[in-house]
C-alpha cells in the first residue's frame, strides 16, 4: 500500500509543533493534529509509524 501523504518537517516546524503540544492552552483537536504530524514525519529521529 502506498503512502497517501508524505510528511517532511523542517527542524523549525518540528520544534514549533513540539512546543505547541507541551505548552500553553490549545484545543484538543489541534494538539492531536500536531502529534499526528510529528509522528508521521519522515525525518523523525528514532522510531516512526510503520505502514503495517
Amino acid at each position: 500500500m502506498t503512502k497517501k501523504y508524505i510528511v517532511d518537517l523542517t527542524l523549525e516546524e518540528r520544534e514549533y509543533l513540539e512546543e505547541f503540544t507541551t505548552t500553553g492552552r490549545h484545543a484538543a483537536y489541534q494538539i492531536t493534529r500536531a502529534r499526528i504530524l510529528l509522528k508521521a514525519d519522515r525525518n523523525q529521529p528514532g522510531g516512526s509509524w510503520c505502514d503495517a
